[in-house]
């Protein structure tokens, strides 16, 4: 998602504002595959003596109609893209606002998708994973490997919102779950089925548990790996007092699928009272 910042010298008509936005998008389409709805600027623009440059160093001729283009992309598109976006630029600016070339300065920097919020409050990376496991989804046999951000975001869909659908097709057939044995329902368990029913509602179920409410407090990325830290608070059956649990679950990954889930739980803490 390129964002642009275009700065210019104040007293401009709207169609010229609207001629130089259109430009600049329009060469961010055609040069960085930029999507054609993705489209946020924001136009600063400055009275006589708030704009300080050089006439001549490195370009120019200069006039009082020269302006700043500055993106933040959070993608490196190369050298051989940026080159192209330059020129196309340049000439739609001087086609359809009769900017000079020599007036158009340009300025790219680089911001990782965890950089970027769209709304919300949610960060980019689970956007983007969420959209391209949308776009798997219409094609389930297309996908036999999934990304560390797409994962990720799977594992905060399972245990922030409870929504097991997009981790499932992540899963390896032969997936590996460890539970403690010191838990009734502890063991090992071979395949998706003891995943899914497992994570389908109540870990152990309601004969164990008066309530469990989970907290992801965050997932950890790691070689080979993916770290969740939860801290629960439930009410056992058993006692019929708040307890709260921290707990950690490993994840191996292979291949790009999940290939073992094992549970670290804090166990003794069944028998002591929350603070």
């Amino acid at each position: 998602m390129p964002f642009v910042d275009i700065s210019l010298a104040r007293g401009k008509s709207p169609d010229y504002l609207r001629a130089v936005s259109t430009a600049v998008h329009d060469a961010l389409v055609a040069e960085l595959n930029m999507k054609p709805d993705d489209n946020f600027q924001l136009i600063h623009q400055y009275d006589e003596g708030e704009m300080v440059f050089d006439r001549a160093f490195r370009g120019g001729p200069r006039s009082d109609d020269w302006l700043v283009i500055r993106i933040t992309d959070g993608l490196d598109r190369g050298k051989r893209a940026k080159r192209r976006f330059y020129e196309t630029v340049v000439r739609l600016l001087q086609d359809d606002a009769g900017v000079r070339p020599e007036d158009v300065f340009v300025m790219m920097s680089l911001s990782g998708p965890e950089d970027f919020s769209f709304g919300g409050g949610v960060i980019a990376t689970d956007v983007g994973a969420a959209e391209a496991l949308e776009a798997a989804g219409k094609h389930p046999d297309a996908r036999t490997a999934y990304s560390t951000a797409e994962l990720t975001y799977a594992l905060t869909a399972l245990f922030q919102r409870g929504e097991i659908d997009p981790i499932r097709p992540m899963l390896r057939d032969d997936l590996v779950l460890r539970l403690p044995t010191s838990l009734g329902y502890g063991g090992e368990f071979i395949g998706i089925e003891p995943f899914e029913k497992l994570f389908s509602g109540t870990p152990g179920g309601d004969k164990v548990w008066e309530s469990f409410a989970i907290r992801l407090d965050q997932v950890i990325e790691a070689d080979g790996h993916l770290v969740v830290q939860l801290t629960d608070t439930a009410v056992p059956k058993s006692t019929g007092t708040p307890i709260v649990i921290h707990n950690l679950w490993l994840f191996e990954v292979s291949g790009g699928r999940i290939t073992s889930a094992q549970l670290y739980a804090d166990t003794a803490a069944t028998g002591r009272p929350a603070s």
